[in-house]
Formats: C-alpha cells, structure tokens, sequence
C-alpha cells in the first residue's frame, strides 16, 4: 500500500484524507478493484499504477475518474 502516498490528486478529487490511515486503504482496494489486482503485492500494483499516473495524460485521466469514483462510493456508503 506504500504507493497511495503518489496518488495526490486522487485523494484531492475524491475529499479523501491523505493523513487518514482509513482512507489510504480506501483508495488501495479502489486502485486494485480498477485495475483487477485484488490480490496481489503492492510493488506488483505499484509496477502496474507508476506508468499510469506518469505516462499519457489521458489514461492517468480515465485511471484517476474510476479510481475516485469507487473512492468516493465507498466513503459515502462506507461499503
């Protein structure tokens, strides 16, 4: 889960809380349910997000808007 500290503008979209231990692990079952790696490692993750967020800003894009919008489901739903 180390690498949601490079994931700024999505806890900024989603009004989740960067400092929020609660909310770190929010936005890491999101990445992975986006990017249908539930169970794999953080670095395995990690490998897969960093030429996301730092290549075409399109996909960085489309991968921040799906990534908040399961965000911001699970913080008003809390499921």
């Amino acid at each position: 889960m180390f690498y949601v500290k490079h994931l700024h503008e999505i806890f900024r979209k989603s009004g989740a809380d960067f400092r929020s231990y609660e909310d770190k692990k929010i936005i890491d079952r999101a990445v992975r349910e986006v990017l249908e790696m539930e169970k794999a490692d953080a670095e395995d993750v990690w490998k897969v997000v960093k030429p996301i967020i730092l290549g075409d800003p399109g996909k960085k894009r489309d991968f921040e808007q799906k990534v908040v919008e399961k965000v911001v489901k699970y913080l008003v739903t809390g499921v």
